[in-house]
C-alpha cells in the first residue's frame, strides 16, 4: 500500500513539475545571448584578435595614412587630423611588433585600431 501512495505521489509531483521544466528551455529561434567581442569594423573580422590579422591592419593604416599626408589632396584641418592619426597608428603598430602581446593588452590594442579605422574611413570619405 505504501508503495502505491510513494507511486502515486511521485508521478503528482512528476505532472506538477513538468510545467516548470517546459519553462526553463528556450522556445524555437530564441538565441543565447553570447560574450561581448571586439567590434568589428572595415576590414577587422568579426571577434578578430589575431595579433597577426591586428599587426597587418595597423600596417596597412599606417601606410595609408602616410600616403594620404604626402600626397597635397588635405587641406589643413585634414592633414592636423592625419598628424594626429599617425603616432597613434605607429604606437599601436608597435606594441603589436612584440614577441609576446597579452591578451588583455591585445583587446584594447584591437579597440584603439578600430576607433582609428572608423576616423581613417570617415577621413578618406572627405578626400574623394
Amino acid at each position: 500500500m505504501t508503495q502505491r501512495i510513494l507511486l502515486a505521489l511521485f508521478i503528482v509531483a512528476a505532472f506538477l513539475a513538468s510545467p516548470l521544466v517546459t519553462h526553463a528551455q528556450m522556445p524555437g529561434g530564441v538565441q543565447v545571448p553570447q560574450a561581448p567581442q571586439v567590434p568589428s569594423t572595415g576590414s577587422l573580422p568579426t571577434g578578430a584578435l589575431s595579433k597577426d590579422s591586428l599587426l597587418q591592419q595597423a600596417k596597412g593604416m599606417v601606410s595609408d595614412l602616410t600616403s594620404m599626408k604626402s600626397s597635397g589632396k588635405l587641406d589643413a584641418a585634414q592633414t592636423k587630423q592625419v598628424d594626429t592619426m599617425l603616432p597613434k597608428a605607429q604606437s599601436v603598430t608597435g606594441e603589436l611588433e612584440k614577441p609576446s602581446v597579452p591578451p588583455n593588452k591585445l583587446t584594447q590594442l584591437a579597440s584603439q585600431l578600430s576607433d582609428l579605422q572608423k576616423q581613417l574611413t570617415a577621413l578618406k570619405g572627405m578626400i574623394k
